[in-house]
Order: C-alpha cells, then structure tokens, then sequence
C-alpha cells in the first residue's frame, strides 16, 4: 500500500488498520493536489481490493489543516474529494489515535471532549466513593482520569492557555 501511496508523492501513515494520506501545498495549488489524492485514492481502493481489503468510505475523513485565513480561501466544493463511489466530505474535525484535530490545531474540541469526559468520571466515582477505600478510590482517579490527562500530552504545549487551564 506504501509503494501506491508514494508513487503520487503522496504522505503515507499507518497504524494497524488505520491509515492516513496526507499532502502538503499552497492554496493556489489546490486543484492539482485534489486530482492527485483523488488518483491515489483510486489506486489505493483498487490495491485493497486486490488483497482481499475494503477500503470503507464511511469511516474516512478528510480535513484541512491550516491558519483561518487559509482556510477561508478554499470553498466547500474545493474541499471535498469527489470519487467514483461518491463523495469524501470534509470535515472541520478528524479523531486519530482518540486525539481530536480540528483545522487550526487549536486542540480546542479535543480538551472540551476530554474534560467532559474526566468529569463524568468523577462524578460516577464520587457516587461510589463512601462504599471503597482510599487506595481504591485513587486507582480509579488514576485509571480513568490522570490516564485521559496525560494521553498525548506533548501535543498541548503550544495550545493556548484557555486549552492548558480547562485541562
């Protein structure tokens, strides 16, 4: 699949049965990117279908990443990936490995995720904290809460201080 992706110039990244394209470019360039990914997109469908894989529209994302202003010089239409079996909408957010991206990079809807996420935690271990132990009762913070924290946490460091504060 790698030598597919790279015959297009095209980033390749994978993870289990997880992978991702990616291509880097200026916005004047957008046309020429699109056919490119469109074309590496085809290749990549026939290669899996050749080894007996599905390539599943459904469960891929696409997104732009760049700074508002850039991202305000391409259109909708621009954005999206239209292929043979329908149309790659993008989207404003993508999850990888449970970290959410948003098109800044801001991380800003992955720390709302997160911390919504660590206080309903705390709220259910609060409504069971009279019945366990104090050694207990720290495990579960450990296990459900500083794990979330700290997962991925290299990636906060140049997040804004309303992102670091929330977390």
């Amino acid at each position: 699949m790698q030598e597919v992706v790279n015959h297009h110039g095209v980033s390749f990244h994978g993870f289990a049965d997880d992978s991702q394209l990616s291509k880097h470019m200026l916005v004047n360039e957008i046309h020429a990117m699109k056919c490119t990914m469109i074309d590496c997109i085809a290749d990549n469908e026939l290669w899996c279908r050749s080894h007996g894989l599905k390539l599943n529209a459904d469960k891929s994302d696409v997104i732009w990443l760049g700074t508002r202003q850039q991202l305000a010089m391409i259109s909708q239409v621009d954005k999206d990936l239209p292929l043979p079996g329908g149309t790659l909408r993008a989207s404003e957010t993508a999850r990888n490995l449970g970290i959410i991206t948003d098109q800044q990079l801001t991380f800003d809807t992955h720390d709302r995720a997160c911390s919504r996420a660590c206080y309903y935690h705390l709220r259910r271990i609060r409504q069971i904290r009279r019945f366990i132990d104090e050694c207990s009762l720290r495990l579960l913070v450990h296990a459900f809460i500083t794990s979330r924290l700290d997962y991925c946490n290299g990636l906060f460091a140049n997040c804004s201080v309303a992102v670091r504060q929330r977390l």
